[in-house]
């Protein structure tokens, strides 16, 4: 009996050992099967199942597959598509290695769970086969939820404690094999991960909301309604700090290989990421930007606004419902192009920079007056210039600023700049006509309008400054022109604006007004102009309720007249008539009557030799056709040569007899306050507002004279 026992024993010790020897050189394929089984009894009918190689620790829970892949079975596939029951979306899956640590093999053996430490993919290759139209059909819930089943498994729990994806690509592309969607260098950490056997989608989504960093080198998304496509790169989210980097966003035209828009050094703060997972929309406390370019496009209204009113339109690609607290853009390049005429030259701001300081709501198809009208922002940029359509005229905008808090816009400088010489000018109009050269300093608006200005409702200023300097140029040895200038008075020009217009006070600070004209006979140049202006304008409209209550443009001025005698004015223009009526009264102090040379002996062919100027006092009134005006010009020691201009010289000569006559006949002093000139000049048709005003003073003067 003892001996049986014996016997018995050492057979199960050889069997043990021998049991253990055949699982030491067999466990491998027999854990392979278990495992090649259960993986293959948990996808669908649809797919394959395969791999080259694995690596199996059992005792320490450790698997890796090496180039792994799941793939839809193209002889199902075509059977299921002749019976119209073809899902939304088919996948190929390779991923070079799938490595489990820390696995629950006995849970996976047992088909029900897999349960791991760590579930390592590496340089996975998922491939999205739209079955449906050409353009991609939305990514749903069950489209997502299937994803995850096919990398991971129908089994009734996935448990890890980190999942991490290494270098992985996705390409969506349509049933024919074009690509719509690609998405390069994806890298994943998603930690605690759990799903249970209810599959539930927003239980799975909610990793990507809580605890996942990921990092895409590079997107190209699907072409748009517009036309357009866009490709996002290097791409870093991540779910605990709320915050999504982006180095590079940029739009392009199909088929054009330049951007309209190239943002740079994206960066999303406080971002909800609840809203930016489940809902695809963007909610953030703060979005930065260093800069690039934005292309916006300008076209009419077509919501009733009015006739010829403009909208400048936000790509909706980028913007689709957006909720941001502030936003930062700096040094940006913003074009503007006119939808309305493709021709047209596109408008091109520089050096851009723009900041939002309170929260703003982005739907599908703003504008960019939905922002300026719903939000505190502040925008300046470099200055810009064009050409006129003339093409005699530069205009130049330089730096400036807008302040939607305060209200107000600061602007460095305007130019109206000529691209003619004076003498290329005369020749290119053959008549004389103005040549104007204007820049003006400084330019500052306070209580600004905006909504109404961005909306193009109207400029609505309380107060505007600036420092102008105005430079006028006529050669009068050219024909004169004859087209009238009948309503073309400065009250008359704000009246006929297409936008209204109403600027409470405005000051003009150390202006510079100067008039240069050639001579007719002498074809020599004389220059008046008018120094150290500083001056206020008031209610500067063509509001008709604000006209019935106030019905005159007022200005009053103080200046240095050619640099030396001081003059003060008040003008009044009527705005609330054709007629053209306007009011002005001045005075002029004393001064040297020599200072009068300049502007006398080329347009006026006589020479001041001695003589003071005491005072001139105007009080004038005038309209369309004609002014008068009630002139007292003091002076005395009076003194003149008249002179002539000698054939191919320069030079002017003294008249002598002409000049004795001459002193002969003008008085050479008026010293009496009470003697006063009564005038009245008919207005030339074909001269301007000022010219009616300056001959009114000048018969004056003449009349007093002789």
């Amino acid at each position: 009996m003892k001996k049986s026992i014996k016997i018995i024993i050492l057979i199960l010790i050889i069997a043990a050992i021998g049991g253990y020897i055949y699982w030491q050189y067999n466990k491998r394929n027999l854990v392979k099967d278990k495992i090649e089984n259960a993986i293959s009894d948990k996808t669908d009918s649809l797919y394959f199942i395969g791999y080259d190689s694995s690596a199996i620790d059992e005792i320490n829970g450790n698997v890796s597959f090496y180039n792994v892949v799941l793939q839809s079975d193209s002889a199902q596939k075509k059977q299921l598509g002749q019976t119209d029951s073809l899902p939304n979306a088919l996948y190929n899956i390779r991923v070079a290695e799938v490595t489990a640590r820390g696995i629950d093999v006995a849970g996976l053996l047992q088909k029900q769970n897999v349960a791991a430490n760590k579930i390592l993919l590496i340089k996975p290759v998922i491939q999205i086969i739209n079955t449906g139209a050409e353009q991609p059909k939305p990514f749903t819930k069950k489209d997502s939820l299937e994803l995850y089943k096919k990398i991971l498994g129908k089994f009734n729990s996935i448990q890890a404690d980190t999942i991490q994806v290494s270098n992985g690509t996705v390409l969506i592309t349509n049933k024919a094999g074009e690509p719509q969607t690609t998405l390069e260098n994806i890298n994943i950490t998603l930690n605690n991960f759990l799903i249970d056997e209810s599959k539930n989608y927003e239980s799975i989504i909610s990793y990507f909301i809580k605890d996942v960093r990921a990092t895409v080198e590079n997107i190209q998304l699907p072409a748009s309604a517009n036309n357009t496509r866009i490709n996002i790169e290097k791409l870093d989210y991540n779910a605990a700090k709320r915050s999504l980097d982006i180095a590079a966003v940029r739009q392009y035209k199909l088929k054009d290989t330049d951007p309209v828009i190239n943002l740079e050094n994206v960066h999303i703060s406080e971002l909800n990421t609840d809203a930016f997972i489940i809902q695809q929309r963007l909610k953030a406390g703060n979005v930065s930007c260093t800069g690039g370019l934005i292309t916006i496009y300008k076209n009419k209204q077509s919501d009733g606004g009015k006739k010829g009113n403009k909208e400048i339109n936000l790509s909706s690609d980028l913007i689709d419902q957006a909720q941001v607290g502030t936003i930062n853009l700096g040094h940006t390049k913003v074009i503007i192009i006119n939808k309305d005429d493709p021709s047209a030259k596109p408008f091109v701001l520089n050096n851009v920079k723009f900041s939002m300081f309170s929260p703003i709501k982005i739907t599908e198809g703003a504008t960019v007056n939905n922002l300026i009208n719903n939000a505190q922002w502040e925008l300046s940029a470099d200055g810009f210039s064009f050409e006129t359509k003339s093409g005699m005229y530069n205009i130049a905008i330089g730096d400036f600023s807008i302040n939607n808090v305060s209200a107000t816009a600061k602007i460095k400088q305007f130019l109206l700049k000529p691209l003619l010489s004076e003498e290329q000018f005369g020749k290119h109009n053959n008549q004389a006509m103005d040549q104007y050269n204007l820049k003006f300093d400084n330019i500052i608006l306070s209580d600004l309008n905006i909504k109404k200005l961005m909306a193009n409702e109207g400029i609505d200023i309380a107060t505007a400054s600036f420092e102008p300097t105005i430079k006028i140029f006529n050669d009068k040895t050219l024909p004169a022109g004859n087209a009238s200038k009948l309503g073309h008075y400065p009250q008359q020009s704000l009246l006929k604006l297409n936008m209204p217009v109403y600027i409470k006070t405005l000051k003009i600070k150390n202006g510079l007004v100067s008039y240069r004209e050639r001579g007719e006979k002498s074809g020599l140049v004389g220059n008046v102009f008018f120094s150290g202006i500083n001056a206020t304008v008031s209610n500067v409209t063509n509001i008709p309720a604000l006209i019935k209550s106030n019905p005159a443009l007022t200005l009053d001025a103080t200046a240095k007249f050619l640099d030396k005698g001081s003059l003060s004015t008040h003008w009044s223009l009527a705005l609330n008539s054709n007629a053209g009526i306007f009011h002005i009264d001045g005075q002029l102090d004393k001064l040297n009557a020599l200072s009068l040379n300049p502007v006398t002996e080329p347009l006026g062919l006589a020479s001041i030799k001695e003589g003071t100027v005491d005072k001139v006092k105007f009080k004038m009134d005038g309209d369309n056709y004609k002014a008068s005006a009630n002139v007292l010009f003091l002076y005395h020691d009076l003194k003149l040569d008249i002179l002539k201009k000698e054939e191919d010289k320069k030079e002017l000569k003294k008249k002598g007899l002409v000049s004795f006559l001459a002193n002969t006949l003008v008085k050479n002093e008026n010293t009496n306050t009470e003697n006063s000139e009564n005038v009245t000049y008919e207005r030339v048709m074909t001269r301007s507002f000022f010219n009616l005003v300056w001959k009114t003073i000048f018969t004056g003067v003449k009349k007093t004279a002789l």
